[in-house]
């Protein structure tokens, strides 16, 4: 899974990337561990390093123009944050920075992109017990950040942003409470911006204005258990099947919508092995639900946002209680709520026949629940 991670952000770099670096930034970030759990070490400080190389896209590709011309960089994290707990993180991330201009001297941007990092200290139950945020090595890395810049001279611009990182390993390994950065960083860059080119992008562009048939297929890890515990157990699959009805309306959008089955392993062998009397392990075991969703498109690649509701969830709406815990509000909201985000590739996408692979991260609410691959089918 990690491994496939990484080939994709590879790969997605290089199909973004040409081979003119016209942008260099440094950033220096000051950041603290967000305390989103109430038994961590003391806050501190800590800091993180940032430094990026790219180009301002120029609009070789058509969905250049789109975006407004943003500019993408390969970006590297390394530092420390805040406690000998949490060691230290090495990133990288792609990132696309949407610049606008203020005024003569002055512009704004929002810049954000989706990697992966590496962490020294992690969660240990004897030797690094405080760490309940980070379990794994290896976490996915997300940013944002909203950044002022002054032109001091030509090509040479000094700024100040604020935002936030986060690092999380989607429940494949526990503790996963992940981690949350928020920053205040300081920065420079040098960018010579290209001429944009004259195209014609409404001629170069056809938009699928059909509605078309889509079958999904995907296969899902993750440990049993809560954010917290239980710790050091096994990883179990997560089989899923998916159907609906998807548009492209417009260069770089595209809707979905449809319905998802999911069949959790890890419920089933829990309700056979505690010989639960709630009724067929398999039935209690799937979930079924329907969603919406949006696809940033860029080029072959796109970026995969989903929103869902579940309808029958059986087995979490049990373990809730089973302990003779309250079904508050959250859990409820838990319990209904279904998202997904990810990253997808189409291979093949015609008009009469469309086939894409990625890779998500599912979420309850705002928990993360497992990480999955799939594949989809369009017609």
């Amino acid at each position: 899974m990690k491994i496939f991670i990484s080939v994709c952000l590879i790969i997605f770099s290089i199909s973004v990337f040409s081979q003119n670096n016209t942008e260099i930034r440094t950033s220096l970030h000051n950041a603290y561990v967000a305390p989103n759990y109430s038994q961590l070490p003391p806050l501190r400080p800590g800091f993180l390093g940032e430094i990026s190389f790219g180009e301002k896209l120029n609009g070789k590709k058509y969905w250049h123009y789109y975006y407004g011309f943003p500019s993408f960089y390969i970006s590297c994290f390394a530092g420390y944050p805040g406690s000998i707990e949490y060691g230290y993180i090495v990133g990288f991330a792609p990132q696309f920075s949407f610049d606008k201009i203020l005024s003569k001297n002055w512009f704004y941007h929002i810049k954000t992109g989706v990697g992966i990092a590496y962490h020294t200290n992690i969660y240990d139950r004897v030797d690094n017990p405080t760490n309940m945020l980070i379990g794994s090595h290896i976490t996915a890395l997300a940013n944002i950040e909203l950044g002022l810049s002054y032109k001091i001279q030509e090509y040479s611009y000094l700024g100040i942003g604020f935002g936030a990182l986060h690092f999380s390993n989607g429940h494949c390994k526990l503790p996963n409470i992940g981690m949350n950065l928020p920053s205040v960083s300081l920065f420079y860059k040098y960018s010579y911006i290209d001429v944009t080119e004259e195209i014609d992008y409404c001629k170069r562009v056809l938009i699928k204005d059909k509605w078309r048939f889509f079958v999904n297929a995907q296969i899902g890890m993750h440990e049993f258990g809560t954010s917290t515990k239980p710790t050091n157990g096994p990883n179990f699959k997560v089989y899923g099947f998916g159907f609906g009805f998807t548009k492209k309306t417009s260069p770089i959008h595209k809707f979905s919508v449809g319905v998802n089955f999911l069949k959790y392993d890890s419920f089933e062998r829990f309700i056979v092995y505690q010989e639960l009397n709630i009724g067929d392990p398999f039935l209690k075991s799937s979930v079924m639900g329907v969603f919406g969703a949006h696809e940033f498109l860029f080029g072959k690649f796109t970026l995969y946002t989903e929103l869902g509701i579940d309808i029958y969830k059986p087995f979490y709406r049990y373990s809730v209680t089973m302990y003779g815990d309250k079904f508050g509000a959250k859990d409820f909201m838990k319990s209904l709520n279904s998202n997904k985000l990810g990253l997808r590739y189409y291979w093949s996408d015609s008009e009469m026949f469309g086939f894409s692979t990625g890779i998500n991260l599912k979420v309850n609410l705002a928990q993360a629940d497992f990480v999955e691959l799939f594949c989809s089918f369009e017609f």
